[in-house]
C-alpha cells in the first residue's frame, strides 16, 4: 500500500467517530454540563420572618424558559416545581411547611394555580418528616405570585422558597454529565477531528507529489 493512502485511511479513521460525534451533538442537543447549575437554580425565596407579619409575604417566581432550560425539559422532562422550606446557609436540608403552619396560595395573572402535596424533598435536600411542601406546575416562562401567611412564629433560620422539583433518577442523569466531563468526551472528538484533517491534508499532499511512473 502507498505511503499516501494508509496515511489517508488513518485520516478517515479518526475523522469519522469526531464527525459522528458531533453530529450527534448537533441533531439532540444534549444536556451540557454547564446547564447542571441552570437545573438547580433556586427561583425564588423569602426569609420566613417576614411570612410571619401580620401582612404576610409575597414572592415571584419566573419559570425558566432560555436555550439550557429548554434543553433540560426536552432530555429530563418538565419536574414541576416545589414550594418549601429551606434551611439557610450551606446545609441543605427542608422543613415540612405543615410544621410551620404555613399558608400558601398561588396565581399566574388572575388564575389561580393548583398546588398539590410534595411528599419528598427535591434532590440534594434532606427531610425528616412528610409531606415536604406543595408542588405546582406551569408553563415556561409564567410568572407566577405566590403568597405566604402563618398562624404563628417558629423561630427558624428558614427561608421559604421556589425552587424546580427533581426527585427520581436525577442522581443517574447528573452521573452521565459527569462521566462526559471525565473522560473529556468533546475534547478528545476535537483533537479526533483536527488530527483526521491533518492526516488526509497529509496523504493529499502526498498523493500530488507521488513520483510519477515513466510511460510504457
Amino acid at each position: 500500500m502507498p505511503k499516501w493512502l494508509w496515511v489517508g485511511v488513518l485520516g478517515v479513521a479518526l475523522l469519522v467517530p469526531s464527525a459522528l460525534y458531533w453530529a450527534w451533538i448537533w441533531i439532540s442537543d444534549p444536556v451540557r454540563p454547564a446547564d447542571a447549575l441552570v437545573a438547580f437554580r433556586r427561583l425564588a425565596g423569602v426569609p420566613l420572618s417576614q411570612a410571619e407579619s401580620d401582612r404576610g409575604a409575597e414572592i415571584t417566581a419566573t419559570i425558566p424558559s432560555d436555550a439550557s432550560w429548554r434543553r433540560i425539559v426536552r432530555h429530563w422532562g418538565d419536574p414541576g416545581y416545589i414550594i418549601g422550606a429551606a434551611s439557610r446557609g450551606s446545609g441543605h436540608y427542608m422543613y415540612c411547611l405543615k410544621d410551620l403552619s404555613v399558608h400558601v396560595q398561588a396565581r399566574i395573572g388572575d388564575k389561580p394555580v393548583d398546588l398539590e402535596t410534595a411528599e419528598y424533598a427535591p434532590y440534594g435536600y434532606s427531610l425528616d418528616c412528610r409531606p415536604a411542601g406543595l408542588r405546582f406546575r406551569a408553563p415556561q416562562g409564567a410568572v407566577v405570585q405566590i403568597r405566604f401567611e402563618t398562624a404563628g412564629h417558629s423561630h427558624r433560620a428558614a427561608d421559604l422558597v421556589v425552587e424546580p422539583y427533581w426527585t427520581v433518577g436525577t442522581k443517574d442523569r447528573l452521573v452521565g454529565i459527569s462521566i462526559q466531563e471525565d473522560l473529556h468526551v468533546r475534547a478528545l472528538a476535537t483533537a479526533l477531528g483536527v488530527a483526521g484533517i491533518i492526516a488526509i491534508s497529509v496523504a493529499a499532499f502526498l498523493f500530488s507529489h507521488r513520483p510519477l511512473q515513466p510511460a510504457g
